[in-house]
């Protein structure tokens, strides 16, 4: 009996079986001896995460992961795209980042539950889908990896520490008739910042994003206010965008609905982690909601202001009125209390490299000085670069669109190729092409924004 339970069985008699040749794993065995199958393993039961998170709290970090400051620019961009183009388009991309993730999380769990492995990072997916591929694909797949990985490690929060430094300064220089610069905010701001970027644990980051969540709903209601103070009209609205309005418009409602690189931290570290797909399921439940919000304030905030509606709705009230610089303030609280969760990634994947060369009983002092090291640095690059988050802007046209569109599609092509699973007339393999062709429209239009927003900048 007890060799039955090593997995190795037993002859005729009680001699032993011989062990299994090297590099040959054994599959687990249940607890009467026999063998679990690859599609009777749950990845979902064999997961130890010392601190998971629940179902809500996961929902409030998605929530808040695609719901910042941005859509305050959504009224312009429903300038861009018009009406009934705006309220399709918000509906079509918060579709296609549900989509996005759910091809990335099925994937991954499928891999698991074929490999017995309890659950797998973004990178490694990537990685483990090409390599059911030719050579050719396995090598593509170690290349993503490589590329995956160093892009959420140098994925920084510089543009969000320059946000609320920046922004408190207007505020408190305007309100308090001082004249600190910029500089000084950004240090000052930089002490919170340091206890949020200390917590370690997507659990106890939840707080911060209900808090962050919550004021930006504040934000949006005391817009609202200013918005419908007068009756509003669609006369001289336009439903449709043009040509030159179309890639802008896509650009401000995709880019603020995508958070791919946060999909797999919050999956992985969730309690139920069943509850993140499926009907309705954390991610669409998530999108709806989004889409709904994103359509509504975009639509109002257009018909009231028109073609005069700025890149921010925020611009449009009156400076002097009390309730804007609310609005900033909040926007900047908000900001700082998201920056716990956006750093969570890189560090994460950065302790992962080094945590094997580290003596356990230096664990904890070795990740507390890696956080303050990541942070030390970004602090110096918002201090000391000048008009940095314009050259952020275009990493992230460039990479966005390959993180958020083409890699999912290459995970689930390469997953699937070999068993030739697209479907009837093969509908997924079209889809997977169509939404390339649209990465790229996406990725070329991205690039060249943000290209001109720097020879602007410099004129």
């Amino acid at each position: 009996m007890d060799a039955k339970r090593n997995g190795r069985g037993v002859g005729s008699g009680s001699v032993e079986k011989n062990p299994p040749p090297e590099g040959v794993e054994l599959l687990p065995i249940k607890a009467d001896g026999s063998a679990i199958s690859p599609c009777l393993y749950n990845p979902y039961q064999h997961r130890n995460v010392p601190n998971p998170t629940s179902t809500l709290g996961t929902f409030v970090h998605v929530m808040k992961s695609a719901l910042g400051i941005g859509i305050l620019s959504v009224p312009y961009a429903f300038k861009n795209g018009g009406l009934a183009f705006g309220v399709f388009g918000a509906f079509f991309f918060a579709m296609l980042c549900s989509h996005s993730a759910h091809i990335l999380v099925h994937t991954s769990y499928m891999i698991c539950k074929k490999e017995r492995i309890p659950m797998l990072g973004f990178a490694e997916t990537v990685e483990k889908a090409c390599s059911y591929g030719s050579s050719g694909v396995r090598v593509l797949g170690t290349i993503l990896r490589n590329v995956i990985d160093w892009y959420l490690m140098l994925t920084t929060v510089v543009v969000f520490i320059v946000f609320v430094g920046t922004t408190l300064r207007e505020v408190v220089n305007f309100r308090a008739g001082v004249d600190w610069s910029e500089r000084t905010y950004i240090l000052l701001v930089g002490v919170p910042i340091l206890f949020i970027t200390q917590i370690r644990e997507i659990k106890y980051l939840v707080p911060f994003s209900a808090i962050a969540g919550f004021l930006i709903m504040a934000n949006i209601v005391i817009s609202l206010v200013f918005i419908f103070q007068e009756p509003l009209s669609l006369e001289n609205r336009r439903m449709l965008p043009t040509a030159s309005t179309v890639a802008p418009y896509m650009g401000i409602v995709y880019f603020a609905l995508d958070a791919t690189c946060l999909i797999f931290p919050l999956e992985n570290q969730m309690r139920h982690p069943q509850h993140y797909l499926g009907c309705p399921g954390i991610v669409n439940l998530n999108y709806v909601c989004l889409a709904v919000l994103y359509s509504f304030f975009g639509a109002v905030g257009y018909i009231r202001y028109g073609d005069a509606v700025e890149s921010s709705i925020i611009l449009n009230f009156p400076t002097e009125n009390v309730l804007v610089s609310v609005i900033q303030v909040l926007s900047a609280v908000a900001v700082l209390f998201s920056i716990g969760l956006i750093f969570y990634v890189p560090t994460e994947i950065a302790w992962k490299k080094l945590h094997t060369k580290v003596p356990k009983q230096w664990s904890g002092l070795a990740q507390s000085g890696l956080r303050l090291s990541v942070l030390a640095l970004n602090m110096a690059a918002a201090c000391g670069i000048p008009h940095l988050g314009t050259f952020m802007g275009l990493l992230g046209a460039v990479l966005n669109p390959i993180l958020a569109l083409w890699i999912p599609i290459v995970v689930d092509t390469a997953y699937r190729w070999p068993l030739d699973d697209f479907g009837r007339l093969r509908w997924r393999l079209v889809k997977n092409g169509a939404l390339c062709c649209f990465g790229l429209f996406l990725l070329v239009t991205g690039t060249i924004s943000s290209v001109e927003n720097i020879v602007a900048l410099y004129k």
